[in-house]
């Protein structure tokens, strides 16, 4: 690898941090799509992650997703750039089911409080 190549991915990943440091001093709250750690489904179009130990985030989904009450084949894609999550748009749950894929865009996310998340029915709960 040549040094300006070295160069040019070392500022690539130099202003990807800084702009997953700035969304997260925007007082916008985000996680990285890689520190999901369980899911549930309220219903096609609503999904709770957990990240971490206790966060939990209730997204809801622009289009039902059909067979995601089923726990089958879920993923979750983050912002293709950074891995973050901080606005719908960042985000696309896909569910596989019986061998088809869909992808359900985000329209709304919303970091629950530890008072919302401790008044999810456990069947709930990621």
């Amino acid at each position: 690898m040549n040094a300006f190549r070295v160069l040019a991915i070392a500022a690539v990943a130099s202003v990807l941090a800084a702009g997953a440091a700035a969304a997260k001093d925007n007082g916008r709250d985000c996680f990285l799509q890689r520190n999901v750690n369980g899911f549930s489904a309220a219903s096609d179009s609503t999904v709770y992650v957990r990240t971490g130990v206790k966060e939990i985030w209730r997204l809801d989904l622009m289009i039902p997703c059909t067979g995601l009450t089923f726990r089958n084949g879920f993923a979750l894609q983050g912002s293709p750039t950074s891995g973050w999550i901080c606005r719908p748009l960042d985000a696309t749950v896909i569910i596989r089911n019986t061998g088809i894929t869909q992808r359900c865009p985000v329209s709304a996310i919303h970091h629950l409080t530890a008072d919302e998340a401790a008044a999810l029915p456990k069947k709930l709960r990621p």
